[in-house]
């Protein structure tokens, strides 16, 4: 009897060997959808001192306290005005206003700033018609960024805003795990050409959205001593290698053989999980090798169950996840009992909520349940199954249709 590994137990069998994750220094322009692997804080307070948030006049609240459009309050302009980021030298004082960009700082006495279409210039003075209120049209000292701010968590996936806040504090790089990848696609019908490595997109492409540089992409025949050599060249440059097909219990099993022959500090054969349950993951030299099916939705389900929890595990990263729904559905699904299932569901509205229609529980290779789909259902390992009707939770992957 094949024992299959549950996908928790498989993730702490191979941390054990692993290597720590490699670390470097990357610039700003590098980091966006990598891995962060420090904490980041902010070493800046913006703004330093309040600050205008459009262009307008830089007042006394108190002195335009009772404008309105029949009776506007008059103030007297004093000259110049105040740019973006600029430290003003004038002070307001009682019935007087200075011209402001946005951006600029607020000048002594002034509290509030009101917006250029609510006046209107006569000579030097302004005619106000609308109160403001103290602060309005401020930003206030540390109100953009505060200094000692977190803006990077370990496993943080780095995101625009976090470059923004990186450069705004003076960061000219910042440290992550450099992930790097290699895929290796089995099978003489590929070589020969009878057959297109289309699952190649997937599994690039998966590692890609997760940080991954792909640094080698090769095609390789059934011979498992060629398939041993390919492996343990990639290896050498890579820290996890995918191999696709020849995953199979049996005689089709040569990439599991070819990695068996490279002395694996430890294998976990076969995992609990549906698709997929032919995945094995290896760790040759403190390096991952994960032997997945080559057929593409297989090879997705055992890259989104088990490598993206090993991540987590292993850099502590946090994934964005894709909008997470609540829906009825349309008809019960089915679970083996001690597998964790990846049910490929179109999620629709009707009647005023969300229907969830399974498309298919296996189906190893159908790429059309992912293309008429747009969410996922995981049924845990537990879990029998969930009758029509009952609400599920799904992530989402397109938009509702």
């Amino acid at each position: 009897m094949w024992n299959l590994a549950r996908v928790d137990k498989a993730v702490r069998d191979v941390l054990k060997f692993l290597q720590p994750p490699p670390v470097r220094i990357a610039s700003l322009g590098e980091a966006l959808g990598m891995v962060a692997a420090e904490d980041v804080y902010s070493r800046v307070r913006l703004p330093p001192c309040p600050k205008a948030t459009m262009d307008g006049y830089a007042v006394r609240s108190e002195d335009v306290e009772h404008a309105a459009p029949a009776s506007p309050a008059v103030l007297r302009l004093l000259p110049g005005r105040i740019l973006p980021s600029q430290s003003p030298g004038v002070e307001v004082g009682a019935g007087e206003c200075v011209a402001i960009d946005t951006g600029g700082y607020l000048p002594r006495g002034a509290d509030a700033v009101v917006e250029v279409e609510a006046t209107a210039q006569l000579g030097d003075r302004v005619l106000v018609y609308r109160p403001v209120r103290p602060y309005e049209n401020v930003s206030l000292p540390g109100e953009e960024l505060e200094e000692g701010d977190p803006i990077l968590r370990r496993g943080d996936v780095v995101r625009p805003w976090h470059l923004s806040a990186l450069e705004a504090s003076g960061y000219e790089s910042v440290s992550i795990y450099d992930l790097r990848a290699a895929a290796v696609y089995a099978g003489d019908e590929l070589v020969e050409g009878r057959w297109r490595p289309f699952t190649r997109w997937i599994v690039e492409g998966w590692l890609a959205e997760h940080s991954f540089k792909v640094v080698d992409s090769v095609v390789v025949g059934d011979d498992p001593g060629e398939l041993r050599r390919v492996i343990s060249r990639a290896l050498e440059e890579a820290h996890v290698v995918v191999v696709c097909a020849g995953s199979a219990v049996g005689p089709g099993d040569n990439s599991v053989r070819a990695v068996g022959e490279l002395h694996p500090e430890v294998q976990v054969r076969g995992m609990a999980i549906r698709p997929g349950k032919t995945t094995t993951a290896s760790v040759v030299g403190g390096r991952l090798v994960l032997n997945v099916s080559g057929l593409p939705v297989a090879a997705l389900s055992s890259l989104e169950l088990f490598l993206k929890e090993l991540l987590r595990a292993w850099l502590g990263a946090r994934f964005t996840r894709g909008p997470v729904v609540r829906a009825r559905l349309a008809r019960r699904v089915t679970n083996k009992r001690g597998l964790r299932c990846f049910v490929r569901v179109r999620v629709y509205e009707e009647g005023g909520g969300l229907v969830a229609e399974p498309l298919m529980t296996g189906g190893s290779g159908s790429l059309r349940s992912l293309l008429l789909g747009n969410g996922v259902l995981i049924v845990p390992e537990d879990v029998e199954g969930f009758d029509e009707g009952e609400e599920v939770e799904v992530e989402l992957y397109g938009p509702l249709g």
